[in-house]
């Protein structure tokens, strides 16, 4: 009987350490397998997390954060200095004062602040903006400087060769300065004429190019169409047999643009050019 008691005994003493030596190797090996990862881990060089520079242009202003933190637009009258909020599209100009509004856009510092290459006026003269009017103004001026004039001066200004539609949705507008600067672009100067009371100019984009060709394909404007001159249809009363036949012997080429009046510095529309005749007067004064 002691016999088998100590028979007994020994075998469960030889399966306790059976099992015993079982979990010490899964544990040995667990522990292994930890080691090698915690290895690997240190060896892993850990994977940067990169940002895309941004990219600027020196034919190219487009009125973001960017332009928000070069501080682009300054030196306002009639316009409210909040150009920019995370809500709104582009910089957003709020007419407060329609006797005179306009705001600079200083071009030279965006060039120097962005380190980029200063542009010749004479080899980039026409200038497009990409904007939307929620409102209405009659035409936008734009002053120029360049060269030697730094600031915005009397007789360095025209309006737009493809007039505002103001349709409250995205358009574009166009300005020809060829032959009318010298030198390095300074500044600019934005200025909404005639504009109604709470109307909002939203600037997206600006830019320069060397060909009248470029900015109006830039624009996708229809160069065969001449530009509108105002957002309301003309009505007319039908023309008689007779009127026709005059109006088709006299008929004029059609302008692919408004007819610029250089000697008293204003531009206006074919149409409006034939009513200011019939009335004898052929001078209209540009705004200082």
């Amino acid at each position: 009987m002691k016999k088998l008691l100590a028979l007994v005994l020994s075998v469960l003493l030889v399966a306790s350490c059976m099992a015993f030596a079982a979990v010490a190797a899964e544990e040995t090996t667990a522990a292994a397998e930890d080691a090698t990862t915690a290895a690997e881990d240190a060896t892993t060089v850990p994977e940067e997390e990169t940002t895309e520079a941004t990219s600027y242009s020196n034919t190219l202003l487009v009125f973001n954060s960017d332009a928000k933190a070069m501080k682009i637009l300054g030196s306002p009258n009639g316009i409210n200095k909040n150009y920019y909020n995370e809500d709104w599209e582009g910089a957003r100009l709020k007419i407060t004062d329609t006797g005179d509004p306009y705001v600079a856009i200083n071009w030279n510092s965006y060039i120097n602040r962005a380190d980029l290459e200063k542009v010749d006026s004479q080899a980039y003269p026409f200038v497009v903006f990409k904007i939307k009017v929620e409102g209405y103004v009659d035409d936008i001026e734009l002053f120029y400087a360049a060269g030697d004039v730094l600031g915005a001066t009397g007789g360095y200004s025209t309006t737009t060769d493809y007039p505002c539609m103001c349709t409250g949705e995205i358009e574009y507008i166009m300005y020809d300065l060829t032959g009318d600067c010298e030198g390095i672009y300074n500044m600019f100067r934005f200025d909404p004429m005639g504009a109604d009371e709470d109307t909002f100019v939203y600037l997206y984009e600006m830019a320069l190019f060397a060909t009248e060709e470029e900015a109006i394909a830039y624009a996708g404007f229809d160069q065969e169409t001449e530009p509108e001159t105002s957002t309301e249809a003309a009505t007319t009363e039908p023309a008689t047999e007779e009127e026709s036949e005059e109006a088709t012997t006299e008929k004029q080429p059609a302008a692919t643009k408004p007819v610029e009046d250089k000697g008293c510095g204003g531009i206006v529309s074919i149409g409006a050019l034939v009513a200011i005749i019939s009335l004898g007067v052929v001078c209209i004064k540009k705004k200082d």
